[in-house]
C-alpha cells in the first residue's frame, strides 16, 4: 500500500440499479474514494431480472450470480468474497449493507482490516431479532461488529441505536450517503425542459409499511380541501402498493395520485419527476437517513419528514422544510398546505436545502471523510469521529 492511493473492496449485496438506499449509498461511496485517489473494487450482487450496465463507473464491479434462495445467497456471496480479496488484496474491506456484514463475519483469514455499516432497518430488525433467522443473522452481525476496526452508521440515531444494544461506540462514526452533481449536470439537456408543475407533492420510497405512505394519502386527502389543485406524486413499488391504491380510491382523492411505479436511480425518469414537483414528503419512522431528502434538496426542493429517526439530522426545521409529527395525517396536511400556499417561504426552504446538500453531502465531502477512516484503520488508529457541520 501506497500512502496515497489504498485499495478498498466494498461489499455490499444492493448496487444500482437497486434503488434500495444502500445501493445508491453504495455507488456514491465508490466513486467518492476513487475520487478522493483510492483504488476502489465493487463486489455486488446481479439484480435479479434487470438490465445493468457497469462500463460508465470509473471502478470495477464484479457481480454475484442472483438467487432468491437466500441460504444459497449466502454461500454464493462468501465464495465470492474469498475470490476477490485473494484477487484484489485489498488494504481494507468495507461492507456496504447488512446482509454483506453478516457475510464477511464467515469470512476467516481476513488479511486486511474490515469497515462494516449499521444502516436503516436492517440493524433495528436483527438485533433484537423478530424470529429465529433474524436471530441468527443478528449473532453473524454482532460477530462482524466484533471483527471490525470501524463501523459506518448511517446517523447519529442509528449510532445511538447500536450503542444501547452493546456495540463498541469507540468503532461507530457517521457515514452518509452522498449526491453525484456531476450525474445531474451529465442530464442537464435531458431536464431542461422538464417544467415545475405547481401545488405538486412528491414522494420516492419502496412501498412497505414503514414508509407510512398511508399517512402521506390521508394528509393529501385532508389538504386537498385548502388545495383544490393538489397533485402526489408516488415514486416506488412494493407490497403495499395494491393497499395503497385501494386506499386512495377510498379516500376518494385516485384521481390527484400517480403511482409511477419503481424507477431506476440516477435516471432521467426519477430526476424527472424531482423536477416537476413543488415539495417532497416522506413520512417514514425510524428511518435512517434517506437517501431522498438528499436527492430532494438537490433539486431544490423543501420537504416534509416525519420528527423520528435520523431525518431531524438531515431536515431542518422551518429552515429547509418541516418536521411533522410522526403517524399525524392532520399535523402533516396543516404543513402541505403551509408549503403550497407560500411559495416565496418554500422557495427559501428549497434553496437552504440545496445549499446544505451540496456543502455536505457531496461526494467530495463523503471521499474525504471515508479515506480518512480508512487510513486510520489501515494504520491502526482509532476511527475519527465525523460529523456534520450545521
Amino acid at each position: 500500500m501506497t500512502s496515497t492511493a489504498p485499495r478498498v473492496l466494498l461489499f455490499g449485496t444492493e448496487f444500482p440499479p437497486s434503488a434500495a438506499g444502500t445501493a445508491v449509498y453504495a455507488r456514491c461511496l465508490a466513486l467518492a474514494l476513487h475520487g478522493c485517489g483510492a483504488e476502489v473494487a465493487m463486489l455486488t450482487q446481479a439484480p435479479a431480472g434487470k438490465t445493468f450496465d457497469d462500463a460508465d463507473l470509473p471502478v470495477a464491479v464484479t457481480r454475484i450470480p442472483y438467487t432468491g434462495n437466500v441460504p444459497l445467497r449466502y454461500h454464493r456471496s462468501l465464495g465470492a468474497l474469498r475470490q476477490q480479496l485473494q484477487r484484489f488484496q485489498p488494504d481494507c474491506l468495507w461492507t456496504t449493507n447488512g446482509m454483506a456484514t453478516r457475510v464477511a463475519a464467515l469470512t476467516t483469514g481476513l488479511n486486511c482490516p474490515l469497515i462494516t455499516c449499521a444502516r436503516g432497518s436492517d440493524i433495528r430488525t436483527r438485533l433484537p431479532a423478530s424470529n429465529t433467522w433474524r436471530h441468527l443473522e443478528g449473532l453473524l452481525q454482532r460477530r462482524a461488529y466484533g471483527r471490525s476496526a470501524g463501523i459506518a452508521a448511517a446517523c447519529n440515531d442509528l449510532r445511538s441505536y447500536a450503542i444501547a444494544r452493546g456495540i463498541d461506540g469507540r468503532k461507530l462514526f457517521i457515514s452518509h450517503s452522498a449526491f453525484d452533481f456531476d450525474r445531474l449536470d451529465g442530464l442537464a439537456d435531458e431536464l431542461a425542459d422538464i417544467p415545475r408543475e405547481p401545488a405538486t407533492l412528491l414522494t420516492v420510497a419502496r412501498l412497505t409499511q414503514q414508509k407510512r405512505v398511508d399517512v402521506l394519502l390521508r394528509s393529501v386527502a385532508l389538504a386537498a380541501g385548502d388545495l383544490p389543485d393538489l397533485r402526489f406524486v408516488i415514486v416506488g413499488d412494493g407490497p403495499e402498493r395494491s393497499r395503497l391504491e385501494a386506499l386512495a380510491r377510498a379516500l376518494h382523492i385516485a384521481d390527484r395520485v400517480r403511482f409511477t411505479g419503481s424507477l431506476q436511480p440516477f435516471s432521467v425518469d426519477l430526476y424527472g419527476e424531482y423536477r416537476r414537483a413543488t415539495a417532497f414528503a416522506l413520512t417514514s419512522v425510524g428511518e435512517g437517513l434517506a437517501n431522498v431528502f438528499i436527492e430532494a434538496g438537490a433539486f431544490h426542493l423543501p420537504s416534509l419528514g416525519s420528527n423520528s429517526g435520523g431525518t431531524p439530522e438531515i431536515l431542518t426545521n422551518n429552515v429547509t422544510g418541516y418536521l411533522v409529527r410522526p403517524d399525524d395525517p392532520q399535523n402533516t396536511a396543516t404543513r402541505i398546505v403551509a408549503l403550497m400556499k407560500d411559495p416565496d417561504r418554500s422557495q427559501k426552504m428549497g434553496a437552504a436545502a440545496r445549499r446544505w446538500v451540496e456543502q455536505e453531502f457531496g461526494l467530495r465531502a463523503l471521499g474525504e471523510r471515508s479515506l480518512a477512516v480508512i487510513r486510520a484503520v489501515i494504520a491502526g488508529d482509532a476511527v475519527p469521529r465525523l460529523e456534520t457541520h450545521r
